[in-house]
């Protein structure tokens, strides 16, 4: 079976079509919220968003575009909290650094916790993650300090992967840990730990 086409089709380039599909993005977030993956349809998502089903397929092949526009936009928005500290912050220690990423990655999940169930528990398959520009802010603030890591962007890659994989989890099965400092302080010496391991 092919995989479905996860880029829209266009870019909106006209105010009104910009609308359109922000409305169209924020339709599915709405759905996969309230109802789950399994109930959205092409269909429900443009009823939702006020427009056309023509519309919807002028700019998207399919639900699975839009559901994977939404988690882009999702992701982006956490992480120019992150690249917005990173710019503006000097980190004195190794471990100041990983304490704020941390911080800001359960302040993130803390937004609205029931979009990243559905993104994280919901989805039949998640588009796999792969480097990301924006990424090289937080690898250069990694890269001045010493770790014992043989692989800078791997070890990023790892320390990403460990951090979301934790607080995902806490979203879905303890969400009372997430106001809670002690699940913080202890991804915090898990990273640390890989970090510095000898």
């Amino acid at each position: 079976m092919p995989r479905a086409k996860l880029s829209p089709r266009k870019t909106p380039t006209q105010q009104r079509s910009r609308a359109t599909v922000d409305a169209l993005v924020q339709a599915t977030a709405d759905i996969l919220v309230r109802d789950g993956y399994a109930k959205l349809t092409t269909n429900r998502i443009a009823e939702r968003a006020g427009v056309n089903v023509a519309s919807l397929y002028q700019f998207f092949p399919g639900k699975e575009a839009l559901v994977a526009e939404v988690l882009r936009r999702h992701v982006k928005e956490q992480r120019a909290a992150t690249r917005e500290v990173l710019a503006t912050r000097k980190f004195n220690t190794l471990e100041d650094l990983i304490r704020t990423l941390v911080v800001l990655g359960f302040a993130a999940h803390a937004v609205n916790p029931k979009l990243h169930h559905a993104l994280t528990e919901e989805l039949p398959a998640r588009p796999a993650r792969k480097w990301d520009p924006d990424d090289a802010p937080m690898l250069e603030a990694l890269s001045r300090f010493k770790t014992d890591v043989p692989d800078p962007e791997l070890a990023l890659w790892l320390i990403d992967t460990v951090a979301h994989a934790v607080i995902h989890r806490a979203v879905v099965e303890r969400p009372e840990s997430l106001s809670q400092g002690l699940l913080q302080e202890e991804l915090v010496t898990l990273l640390l730990r890989y970090l510095k391991r000898k």
